[in-house]
C-alpha cells in the first residue's frame, strides 16, 4: 500500500468517527474515571458490609472460630477520646506476645505517617492542582484534575509547592522510622530475648568436632559453657517417624469408621449393632513384578488389627533407635549453651575462624520452630549453592508474572486500547457503568488473585520474609504504573504530540488505578481478617466433606499460624504506594488514612491476629527498612516528572526543582545507611551495658531437640452412648502400650456426626 493510500485510509470518515468517539470516551474516562472509581468503591463497600454483617450474625454460632483471647486492661475498648488518644499515641499495650504487639505498632506507625501528611499535603495540593489547571481542553478530566498532571501550563511556578511538601514528607517519614527503630531496640532489650543463651553454630571444622576443643574456642567469653550438643543426622529416624504418623492416622481413620458404622447400625437395628470390620491386603514386600504378584495372592486381613500391629512395630523400632542417638552420624553443627546470656550474644557477633565459611552462621533461635532441621546437616558451600539456585528460581518465577501484570495494567486503561486495536472497538459501545467495572474493579481483583497465587508458590520455596515484598513492589507498583500509562502515551505520541509533554501528563494518571487497588485491598483484607473467611470456609464446607476423624477436625479448627513473610508485605506495599503518589496524586492520602485506620480498628484486638509463635517481633525493623524503597521510588518519580514539566511555550519549567529532588535521593541513601549502621547491631543482639540489669538472667535455657527425638503420635477416639469407642480405646491402649490414646476430646452421635468437646 502506498503512502497516499495509507493517508486516505487514515483520513476516511469512518476512521475519523471512530477516533472521535474513542477520544470523547477517553476524555470522559481519562485514567480511571470517576465512574470507575465509584464502581470500585461501591463494590468494595458492598462486599465489606456484607462480610461485616455476616460476622455479627454468625460469630455466636461458631465460638471455636471467633473465640476471643484474654486481653489485658490496656487492650479493652476505649471509652473516651482522651483514652483513645493515649492508647494510640503512647501505645501502652501488653507486650507478652511481641509479634502481635509489633504488628499492631506497625499499623499504628503507618497511620502516624499518613495522618499528618493528609492533613497538610492534601488541602494544599488539591486547590494548587485544580485551580486554573489544564482541565478537559488539554485532555485532563475526572479525578486527574486533582493531580499533578492538571497543573496549568502558565502556573509552572506552583511546582515549588510540590517540592517543598515532598521534602517535608520525606523528613517526616525519616523521623518516624528513626523513632520507631529506637523504640524497638528499647523494648526488645527488656524482653525475654535478651536472656537467650543457647547458640546454634554451623560449619564446624573437623578438628573442632569435640566438646573439649569446641569449648576451648569459646572460653574467652564471660562465664562458662554449661552444655554442648552436637547435632546428628536423624533423617533415617525422621522417615520412621513419618511412617509412624501415617500409620497412626490410618488406624484412627479405620477405628472411627468402624465406630461410626457400629453406632449407625445400632440405631437402625434398635440398639443391636452388627457390622463386619474392613479388610485390607498388606503392602507388597517389594516394588518389582514379583512383589506385585505376591501382593495379589495375599489374603486380606482385618484392617484395624493390621494397623495396630504395624504401628506397634514401628513405634518399638523408633524407641530403640532413640535410646542410642550416638549411633547416628555426627554433623558439623552444634548447640552451645552459655551460663551468661551476654556470652551467647557476644559469641554470635565475633569472628571465630580464620577460614571463610566456617563457624557460620551463628544464631540465637527463640524456639524449636525457628530451626529447619533438614538444613542442619548441609555444609556451608551446599547452603550457598541452594541459596543461589533458589534465588534464580524465584527471579524466573517473578519474570514470568511480568506479562500478566502488564496486561492487568493495560486493562485498567482499556478505553485507550480501543484506538489501537480494531477488535476492541466494541468497548466504545459499552455503557459507562460497565466500563467502570472493567477499568476499576476487574484489574485489582485479577492482580490480587495473581499475588495470592505467587505467594502460595513462594511458601513452598522459602520460609523467610523478603521475596514476596520485592514481587509486590516491582510487579504491582512499577509494572502496573508503567503499563497503565503506556496506552495513552503511545496514542498521543502517534498523534504527533510532544513526547515530554505527553509523559508529564499521562504518567501521573496511573495513580488513579491505585485508588481502586488500595480500596479493594483494604476492604477485602480487613473484612476477611474480621470474618476469618479461610477458617469459616473450612468449618462450613471442608470439614464436613474431608474431615472424618477427631484429629482431622482438630487440625482444621486450629488452622495455620500467620506466616509473617507473606502476611506483612501486603501492608508494606500499600504504604509504598502511598509514598509514591503522596505528591503526584494527593487525593490518595486521605484514602491511605482510612485504610490504615480500618486496619487499626480491626487489629486492635489481639484475638484477630491468629498466631501462637513469638519471634520477638524480628519482622518489625525489616518492615521499617523496606519502607525506604517507597521513598526512593517517590523521589525518582518526582525527579523525572519535574524534568518533564513544561510551560505554555513548551520549555522545561522545573529544572531547578528536578535538581533539588535528585539531590534528595543520595541524601536519603546516606540517611538510610546511617540508620542501618546505628541500629543493625542492636536489632538482634544485646549490648554489654545491660549485663548487670538483665531482668531474665535466671530464665531456664531452651532445650533444642529435633522432632524425630521428641514427637509422639496420638490416637483420638470419639465417645458414644453405647460405649463402643471406650471399648476400642481400651483395646488400643493394651495393644499399643506406649502410644497415647485419648477419648475425651470428641463425641459421636447415633447419626455418625463427630462433635469436638473443646
Amino acid at each position: 500500500m502506498s503512502g497516499r493510500e495509507v493517508r486516505t485510509a487514515m483520513d476516511s470518515p469512518s476512521t475519523d468517527l471512530d477516533f472521535n468517539n474513542s477520544f470523547a470516551k477517553a476524555q470522559q474516562l481519562s485514567g480511571v474515571s470517576l465512574s470507575s472509581f465509584l464502581a470500585t468503591l461501591s463494590t468494595s463497600l458492598a462486599l465489606f458490609s456484607l462480610e461485616v454483617l455476616v460476622f455479627f450474625a454468625i460469630r455466636g454460632r461458631f465460638p471455636e472460630i471467633y473465640a476471643s483471647t484474654p486481653e489485658t486492661p490496656t487492650n479493652k475498648p476505649t471509652k473516651s477520646i482522651a483514652t483513645w488518644y493515649t492508647d494510640f499515641v503512647r501505645f501502652e499495650r501488653d507486650r507478652g506476645h511481641l509479634d502481635r504487639y509489633f504488628f499492631q505498632r506497625y499499623v499504628r506507625t503507618l497511620l502516624l505517617i499518613f495522618l499528618p501528611a493528609a492533613l497538610l499535603i492534601t488541602p494544599v495540593l488539591l486547590p494548587t492542582n485544580y485551580i486554573n489547571g489544564k482541565a478537559a481542553k488539554l485532555g485532563v478530566s475526572g479525578i486527574d484534575t486533582l493531580g499533578w498532571s492538571n497543573v496549568g501550563l502558565d502556573h509552572s511556578d506552583r511546582y515549588w509547592v510540590h517540592l517543598i511538601l515532598a521534602f517535608l514528607f520525606i523528613a517526616h517519614v525519616c523521623w518516624i522510622l528513626w523513632n520507631e527503630l529506637a523504640s524497638y531496640v528499647a523494648i526488645r532489650q527488656n524482653s525475654p530475648s535478651t536472656a537467650l543463651r543457647t547458640m546454634l553454630v554451623d560449619a564446624i571444622p573437623g578438628c573442632w568436632m569435640d566438646e573439649g576443643r569446641l569449648a576451648s574456642q569459646f572460653s574467652v567469653f564471660p562465664g562458662k559453657i554449661t552444655a554442648i550438643s552436637f547435632n546428628r543426622d536423624f533423617r533415617p529416624l525422621s522417615r520412621l517417624v513419618s511412617q509412624r504418623d501415617a500409620l497412626a492416622r490410618s488406624l484412627e481413620s479405620a477405628e472411627t469408621r468402624y465406630i461410626r458404622e457400629m453406632v449407625t447400625s445400632a440405631r437402625k437395628r434398635g440398639g443391636k449393632p452388627s457390622i463386619r470390620r474392613d479388610l485390607i491386603r498388606p503392602p507388597a514386600p517389594s516394588r518389582n513384578l514379583r512383589g506385585l504378584l505376591a501382593w495379589l495372592e495375599q489374603e486380606r486381613v482385618d484392617t484395624i488389627l493390621y494397623y495396630r500391629r504395624e504401628l506397634r512395630r514401628v513405634t518399638e523400632e523408633i524407641e530403640l533407635k532413640r535410646s542410642t542417638p550416638e549411633n547416628f552420624l555426627q554433623l558439623p553443627s552444634a548447640f552451645i549453651t552459655f551460663e551468661d546470656p551476654l556470652a551467647a550474644h557476644m559469641a554470635c557477633q565475633t569472628v571465630i575462624h580464620t577460614n571463610p565459611g566456617y563457624m557460620t552462621p551463628r544464631t540465637l533461635p527463640t524456639s524449636v520452630d525457628d530451626i529447619v532441621w533438614d538444613n542442619v546437616c548441609i555444609t556451608w558451600w551446599e547452603r550457598n549453592v541452594r541459596t543461589v539456585a533458589l534465588n534464580v528460581v524465584i527471579v524466573a518465577l517473578a519474570m514470568l508474572c511480568v506479562v500478566p501484570v502488564a496486561l492487568i495494567g493495560l486493562l485498567s486503561q482499556i478505553i485507550y486500547l480501543t484506538r489501537a486495536l480494531e477488535w476492541l472497538r466494541w468497548v466504545d459501545r459499552l455503557p459507562e457503568w460497565s466500563l467502570g467495572l472493567f477499568q476499576g474493579v476487574l484489574p485489582p481483583v485479577l492482580l490480587a488473585v495473581l499475588v495470592k497465587a505467587f505467594s502460595a508458590a513462594l511458601q513452598h520455596l522459602v520460609r523467610k520474609q523478603g521475596f514476596l515484598l520485592c514481587f509486590l513492589f516491582l510487579q504491582t507498583t512499577l509494572v502496573v504504573s508503567l503499563s497503565a500509562g503506556l496506552t495513552s502515551i503511545a496514542n498521543e505520541v502517534a498523534s504527533g504530540r510532544s513526547l515530554t509533554a505527553t509523559l508529564a501528563k499521562n504518567l501521573p494518571k496511573a495513580s488513579n488505578y491505585f485508588l481502586s487497588y488500595v480500596l479493594l485491598q483494604a476492604l477485602s483484607v480487613g473484612a476477611n481478617s474480621l470474618l476469618r473467611i479461610d477458617r469459616l470456609v473450612a468449618r462450613l464446607f471442608l470439614t464436613p466433606v474431608f474431615d472424618k476423624t477427631v484429629t482431622q477436625k482438630l487440625v482444621r479448627q486450629k488452622g495455620t499460624d500467620i506466616q509473617w513473610g507473606v502476611f506483612l508485605p501486603v501492608y508494606t506495599n500499600l504504604a509504598c504506594i502511598g509514598f509514591l503518589y503522596a505528591i503526584i496524586s494527593p487525593i490518595i492520602l486521605p484514602f491511605q488514612v482510612l485504610v490504615f485506620a480500618l486496619f487499626w480498628a480491626i487489629y486492635s484486638s489481639s484475638s484477630i491476629i491468629l498466631t501462637e509463635r513469638d519471634s520477638g517481633g524480628l519482622f518489625y525493623p525489616k518492615a521499617l527498612n523496606h519502607l525506604f524503597a517507597g521513598l526512593y521510588l517517590m523521589e525518582c518519580s518526582l525527579t523525572a516528572l519535574f524534568f518533564l514539566a513544561r510551560d505554555s511555550q513548551g520549555e522545561a519549567a522545573c529544572t531547578a526543582q528536578a535538581c533539588l529532588m535528585a539531590l534528595a535521593i543520595p541524601l536519603t541513601a546516606v540517611y538510610h545507611h546511617l540508620v542501618r549502621k546505628a541500629f543493625n547491631p542492636l536489632l538482634i543482639f544485646s549490648p554489654t551495658t545491660i549485663g548487670d540489669t538483665l531482668p531474665f538472667r535466671s530464665v531456664k535455657p531452651f532445650t533444642f531437640e529435633p522432632r524425630a527425638l521428641t514427637s509422639a503420635s496420638v490416637i483420638r477416639i470419639p465417645k458414644d452412648d453405647l460405649g463402643i469407642g471406650s471399648n476400642e480405646a481400651a483395646q488400643l491402649r493394651e495393644a499399643l502400650k506406649s502410644t497415647p490414646v485419648l477419648e475425651d476430646e470428641a463425641t459421636i452421635t447415633s447419626s455418625g456426626r463427630i462433635t469436638l468437646l473443646k
